[in-house]
């Protein structure tokens, strides 16, 4: 669903993070296929030292259902940077929004959201160190919590 105000950033299959199947009810990573979608950036793993390339991107959301009629239901959405593949050891945060019932949100007279499009902009480097692989980590909570959404990373244009 597109909306007046929101950029149209390229489609590329290779760089989903949600696929939408299924409505998140649990805190997780966002899946592809059933499986925790991690993405891959790439970079030259072969060399001393490890070469990796800076990406500046934003995760685009289209979320298409989200529950927030018992009144304390919120949903963060953390991408987690790592050089790890599985995500085992060394995660870190790139960015994260908090999305849900206006008053259980972190801040104070919070808006209630609604479906629609939501981008998460992001920097692979962090602290000075690049990060080669990505996740969406869903963290789901209050009262039978439930959000459906696609996530894909877009890049942003050089002004």
């Amino acid at each position: 669903m597109s909306f007046p105000n929101d950029r149209i950033y390229s489609f590329d299959a290779n760089l989903v993070l949600s696929d939408g199947a299924a409505a998140y009810t649990a805190t997780g990573y966002a899946q592809v296929g059933g499986a925790n979608a991690i993405l891959d950036l790439g970079g030259n793993q072969g060399t001393v030292p490890k070469q990796q390339a800076r990406l500046d991107a934003v995760v685009v959301m289209e979320v298409s259902a989200i529950k927030i009629s018992a009144g304390n239901e919120t949903y963060k959405l953390i991408l987690v940077g790592s050089n790890d593949p599985g995500l085992l050891t060394g995660n870190v945060v790139l960015n994260e929004i908090m999305i849900g019932k206006g008053a259980s949100l972190d801040i104070l007279n919070g808006a209630d959201n609604v479906t629609g499009q939501y981008e998460i902009p992001f920097s692979t480097n962090q602290g000075g160190s690049l990060y080669e692989f990505i996740a969406l980590y869903v963290v789901a909570a209050g009262t039978s919590p439930s959000i459906t959404f696609t996530a894909d990373i877009g890049v942003m244009m050089e002004p």
